[in-house]
């Protein structure tokens, strides 16, 4: 009777669904982020065997010593963040703030303890890593690498000229030179193009630390590829002479294109692009109040139509000209625009259902889009765009349609054409569905001290829209100019006989440099266009040779491009340790040099802020499901069921 009421009692309690409460603790390890400057000054100084061998040993027993502590993982930034722990030391940039962007991006809402910087404090790219470290939580401890003694030396600081000119003109070359150490020296500054001299003038150092600015005019005699070599001669005993000699090319085009720019009323949007024009040194630009504007269209190459027909001016006289002409169209849409009259243009693109309203729109890129190509930068700077004022309405777009972006509406994403290019027989044609692109370019100046990366993507879409079409079946596109750290990319499209796109057939492409060396390459294909992407090249001039073999022919397409020297590391090799010290400093950490950072963990374990971090956790869970009550349920009726059976009770 006893085990018979035990087992009544125990299914009768585990009836009434019972919970069983527990605690999970779970320890993490704080993270130490060890992040090495990987860029070619480390080596430029006298330690550079200590630091491609001793050094790297010394941060892998670093490394040893904390993983018994810390989750710790190793990353060498230069010209961008990879985590490795095998520096070579050649990278040409230095972006101290991509690494602490990287950290702040990749472990959030994760336990960083600490980043351990090793660099020697010269950056040359990206933001000042102050800002970085100031809004983040962490602390940094600084491995100061490098050498502080100014050494003497004459360098190029910098060098500011235009990438193109015009046959015929004269173009003006800015040099910057610096001299360190060398007061009461002479040397000369020369400019040539192959054997030929260009340029020559002497300078006098007056000064233990000079800034010396060399302005030069040199004649574009015939079209073509200029390429010049600026070279300032050594002064004795200068150690580092990498430095006293620059290559730049320049493009020297037959003359400039005319733009005009015709407008209802003035308009930061119109200034904007004027000045993009004016500096992109390929186009003269003419502004003119749409009532006003009597021009013949066939003068110019390009007409920029801002809000243009708009609700007081219907435009209708001077819309016939310039159709008749044929003169390519850079179209923007905006609140003044008179979208009735825009449909009736015939250019690729009808709003329906337009009742006056208008979003703020922000531009999602279109990843097929292949008309022309842009940097990862740029495309970074887009996405972060602020919104244009873009009609509210149904828009319907030819198949001719090539849409650079769409329309993001608060936090949807549609495919409504923010900016579309267009190509019928007659021009090429650009519509901008939005107004206010002119914060764009002060986006990209807020975020890059520049207006650089906006006026180049502007200066390709006009580019685009003035170069005549290419009407063969095989067409290439690629940029004529890239930087060493820069990849290289190409497209393609082949059409058939109907040109129509088609991908079957391969096509390659061979390049040669200027020793003759031969590299061959293989077109990926997709969406009804081919793409190939090479990585970098070293600097200098590349001819190239792309073929498809289509089945009634073979295509060739033969071309150049140049890969430009970035050369910024070996301008500056003094250390700049008190901004390793600031950053140490202001984040709640210290520095150290490569003889005594040894002590390190001992710094981080008497860190409080470095501590592992413990996470409890309430589980619940019905008894019922603890196999050990139910063996010992089924244990109980088992053995009242045997003694029953023994007893003789059945």
């Amino acid at each position: 009777m006893t085990l018979r009421f035990i087992s009544s009692t125990l299914v009768a309690f585990l009836l009434i669904s019972p919970m069983v409460r527990t605690t999970k603790r779970n320890t993490v390890k704080p993270s130490i982020i060890i992040g090495i400057d990987n860029s070619s000054s480390i080596t430029m100084n006298d330690d550079s065997s200590f630091y491609r061998g001793k050094f790297i040993q010394e941060i892998n027993a670093l490394r040893d010593k904390l993983e018994n502590d810390y989750q710790v993982e190793i990353y060498k930034f230069g010209d961008k963040v990879v985590r490795s722990e095998n520096p070579d030391f050649k990278e040409e940039l230095t972006d101290i703030s991509s690494l602490f962007k990287e950290v702040n991006t990749r472990f959030i809402n994760r336990n960083i303890g600490a980043v351990i910087l090793a660099s020697d404090g010269i950056y040359n790219s990206g933001a000042d890593p102050l800002y970085e470290v100031r809004n983040s939580k962490y602390p940094v401890y600084t491995i100061n690498l490098g050498d502080t003694t100014i050494k003497k030396d004459l360098r190029i600081q910098k060098v500011i000229s235009n990438k193109t000119a015009f046959k015929g003109n004269q173009f003006p070359i800015e040099i910057t030179i610096q001299a360190l150490e060398v007061q009461g020296e002479r040397s000369m500054v020369r400019i040539n193009q192959g054997t030929e001299l260009l340029f020559i003038k002497e300078i006098s150092v007056s000064g233990n630390n000079q800034i010396i600015t060399v302005p030069a005019l040199i004649e574009a005699k015939e079209a073509g590829l200029m390429r010049l070599k600026i070279s300032v001669d050594e002064v004795g005993d200068e150690i580092n002479t990498s430095n006293n000699a620059r290559e730049i090319f320049i493009e020297v085009k037959e003359n400039k294109m005319k733009v005009a720019i015709i407008t209802e009323s003035p308009h930061p949007d119109v200034a904007a692009l004027e000045r993009v024009l004016t500096n992109s040194n390929n186009f003269e630009a003419e502004i003119f109040n749409a009532r006003e504007f009597n021009s013949n269209p066939e003068a110019f190459n390009l007409i920029i139509l801002n809000q243009i027909p708009s609700l007081s001016n219907p435009f209708t006289n001077q819309l016939s000209a310039i159709k008749r002409s044929k003169t390519p169209i850079m179209l923007i849409i905006g609140s003044q625009s008179n979208i009735q009259l825009v449909n009736s243009m015939d250019l690729g693109l009808m709003m329906i259902n337009f009742k006056g309203s208008y979003n703020e729109a922000l531009p999602i890129l279109n990843s097929n889009f292949s008309l022309f190509l842009y940097s990862e930068v740029q495309k970074k700077l887009i996405e972060g765009f602020p919104p244009l004022i873009s009609p509210f309405a149904s828009y319907n777009i030819a198949k001719s349609v090539n849409i650079f972006a769409n329309q993001a509406i608060g936090s949807t994403n549609t495919e409504m054409p923010l900016i579309m290019f267009n190509e019928n027989v007659d021009r090429r044609i650009c519509i901008i569905a939005g107004e206010g692109i002119w914060k764009w370019r002060m986006f990209d100046y807020i975020q890059n001290s520049s207006h650089d990366n906006f006026d180049d993507l502007a200066a390709k879409m006009f580019l685009y829209l003035t170069t005549q079409t290419e009407k063969g079946r095989f067409r290439v596109d690629w940029n004529n100019f890239y930087a060493e750290n820069e990849n290289i990319e190409f497209n393609a499209m082949l059409f058939n006989e109907s040109f129509e796109p088609v991908i079957e057939p391969e096509v390659n492409i061979e390049i040669t440099d200027e020793q003759k060396h031969k590299f061959d390459y293989l077109f990926s294909a997709k969406d009804q266009k081919y793409s190939l992407k090479i990585g970098n090249f070293t600097p200098g001039v590349y001819t190239f040779e792309a073929r498809a073999k289509a089945p009634d022919q073979v295509f060739v397409k033969k071309g150049t491009f140049v890969v430009t020297d970035v050369k910024l590391e070996d301008v500056n090799l003094v250390a700049n340790h008190k901004l390793l010290r600031t950053l140490a400093a202001e984040s709640g950490g210290a520095s150290y040099y490569p003889q005594n950072f040894g002590d390190l963990p001992e710094q981080l374990n008497k860190n409080e802020n470095v501590k592992p971090i413990i996470y409890s956790s309430l589980n619940y869970r019905d008894l019922i499901d603890y196999y050990p009550i139910m063996i010992l349920l089924f244990l109980l009726l088992g053995i009242e069921w045997f003694i029953r059976k023994f007893m003789g009770s059945y």
